[in-house]
């Protein structure tokens, strides 16, 4: 039996580990130990419990510090600690974690520190995510922020600073020093998990795109209100500001609406809900929603957009950072959603609704999107990965 070791460092939600869920299974069904390694033990029990699936905290920088919004990749690894000191100790944590569990695969779900503290071992690697965790092998990689302009020196700068960080690192613990940032991702597989529409980095020219990954059919089968007419979807962040706002106009509408937010407590489920609007704290099933509803909203996390589109619905997007904003952009760009940007102060989330729901073309554009793509079986890829992952290992 071969061990395979899934790493998470940066990001938020659970889809970090609902999207390599299915494959795990397909692995453990075949005989492998697949063990999580996951910034984020919360819903660990919830996802991975009920399928005997081990999981352990990831080393991590603590405290979250804020920063300045990061313009390019090398942004994101300052805004994340790797120009100071601790990086060191966090690397070696890494790999002190990685060589005791004695993995035969490592899969890097945006785990830049475990990228750097397992160049010295001789074990295959591969990169598991959206386009977002897995930028384009250029230098200096481009800006995330297609709509802005900023100098190249600018951009080569930023990365010389994080490529001279991470070679005093790796002159500590071993292994080939890169030569420029993108050699970080030298691994034996990179499974670019989102459709070309949907990359995070629009200017990337080659690829291997493998298909969005997301889990859609664990969770509660959907429960609608019986007073509405058209049904509306929510999945939010009990941490995004105009959250009650929001519900507050959803259950002035005269929709149905059904609304889940991972975390929130007995009595804000009960604040909130009404006779047209209900809230539930536990996932439901992605697929029957996706099948069901008429209209989806939420941050614009990579999954849910990539199953409502594959559903042929259209999408209200409010994100909350960087990557969702970036995937916000490209369904905008598609005809297939709206975007309400998170510096908007007050939002009219009612009219937003009132205006998709009542204009065809955001329908018959996210219906075009799933026709395209309507011979995309997540099964399949599942298989394919799995199959790829033991092709490694053997």
């Amino acid at each position: 039996m071969s061990k395979i070791v899934y790493a998470w460092e940066l990001g938020g939600g659970y889809g970090h580990i609902g999207a390599f869920l299915a494959v795990a299974k397909q692995l453990q069904q075949r005989g492998h130990d697949v063990v999580f390694v996951l910034k984020n033990l919360e819903h660990a029990d919830t996802l991975l419990g009920k399928y005997g699936f081990s999981y352990l905290q990831a080393p991590m920088r603590w405290p979250v510090i804020a920063q300045p919004p990061a313009i390019n990749y090398a942004g994101i690894l300052r805004n994340t600690g790797f120009n100071e000191a601790g990086l060191l100790a966090r690397a070696q944590a890494w790999k002190t974690l990685i060589t005791c569990l004695q993995p035969d695969l490592l899969l890097f779900d945006h785990a830049p520190t475990a990228l750097v503290a397992t160049r010295e071992l001789k074990v295959p690697r591969a990169l598991f995510g959206s386009g977002f965790y897995a930028p384009p092998r250029l230098s200096p990689m481009p800006t995330m922020l297609p709509y802005k302009k900023f100098p190249e020196k600018q951009l080569i700068d930023s990365e010389t600073q994080i490529v001279a960080s991470i070679n005093a690192v790796i002159d500590r613990l071993g292994g080939q020093r890169l030569s420029m940032l993108a050699d970080l991702f030298d691994v034996e597989q990179d499974f670019l998990c989102t459709l070309p529409e949907l990359d995070h980095y629009q200017q990337r020219e080659q690829a291997e795109y493998w298909g969005p990954a997301f889990i859609d059919t664990d969770g509660l089968d959907p429960t609608w209100p019986m007073l509405g007419d058209k049904r509306i979807f929510a999945y939010l962040h009990k941490d995004y500001k105009g959250l009650p706002h929001l519900l507050e106009q959803l259950r002035s509408t005269s929709c149905s609406v059904l609304v889940h937010i991972p975390g929130a407590t007995q009595a804000f489920l009960q604040k909130y809900s009404g006779a047209n609007l209900h809230v539930s704290a536990k996932p439901l099933n992605m697929r029957q929603v996706g099948q069901q509803c008429d209209l989806v909203i939420c941050h614009a996390g990579a999954g849910t957009v990539a199953t409502m589109l594959l559903a042929g619905k259209p999408l209200l997007l409010l994100p909350m950072h960087i990557e969702a904003a970036l995937t916000a952009s490209n369904v905008v760009a598609l005809g297939a959603g709206v975007c309400i940007p998170s510096e908007v102060k007050k939002p009219n989330y009612r009219a937003a609704v009132k205006e998709m729901l009542a204009h065809r073309k955001y329908h018959q554009k996210s219906a075009e999107f799933a026709d395209k793509y309507a011979s995309f079986n997540r099964e399949k890829q599942d298989i394919l990965i799995a199959d790829r992952c033991v092709e490694m290992i053997g």
